[in-house]
């Protein structure tokens, strides 16, 4: 009897600890199957960031974090900074379940993909993922999130263009190149919906910033 109600636990716990997976089937065509399985490789080991090591780049372990210790003078070694990111990790929300629904290739060696994660507290976002192929394996390289405020700055420095988005109480720097029609395109007082990976090869006056990768008016 004992082992018949361990064992029913023990399947619950498999169950609970599953993170649930989804490709939308006008994406999953689009997809390589080499592309594909380290997708699901890397999601399938979420819970456990050390899990997914040979899958991530250096940079993207970088990007993860400076995005979590919000820090910028902190300089640790990668695997200093992979062994911050897991003990955080064991404090946070588990990853439930995650929907890829865009695919793009944006060469023969670097395609994005579009992904909603949800949490074990039913909290969703979404997320747009580089991946780099270097040596002949795919690995994520950058992870691009989503933001929405109002242009609250824009200033040039050298080639780039700044954008302060969000209001009084909570702002991020987004910098785009100066020649890119978002530098343009967008003004002081703009509503937006902004996507940016956080720079880690470069600061402005010491200070982190996000790249820009797609930026839109919101009406």
């Amino acid at each position: 009897m004992q082992l018949s109600v361990w064992k029913q636990w023990f399947h619950k716990r498999k169950q609970s600890d599953s993170i649930g997976t989804m490709v939308t089937k006008e994406i999953v065509s689009e997809i390589p199957v080499e592309i594909l399985d380290v997708i699901r490789r890397f999601f399938g080991t979420y819970n456990n960031f050390r899990g997914a090591r040979s899958l991530q780049t250096d940079t993207f372990i970088r990007e993860v974090f400076y995005a979590t210790k919000q820090d910028a003078r902190d300089q640790r070694t990668v695997e200093e900074m992979e062994t911050y990111i897991q003990q955080k990790n064991m404090q946070r929300l588990r990853l439930k379940s995650y929907e890829v629904d865009e695919f793009l290739m944006l060469s023969g060696n670097i395609c994005m993909i579009g992904v909603t994660r949800e949490f074990s507290n039913q909290h969703r976002n979404r997320v747009l993922y580089f991946m780099n192929k270097e040596e002949g394996t795919w690995r994520f390289h950058h992870i691009a999130r989503s933001h929405h405020g109002v242009v609250l700055d824009k200033f040039q420095v050298k080639e780039q263009v700044g954008f302060v988005v969000g209001n009084e109480k909570a702002a991020l720097l987004f910098m785009t190149h100066a020649q890119s029609s978002d530098a343009s395109t967008f003004i002081t007082g703009d509503y937006v919906h902004v996507e940016g990976y956080l720079e880690v090869e470069q600061q402005v006056s010491g200070q982190l910033y996000y790249r820009i990768v797609r930026m839109n008016r919101v009406h």
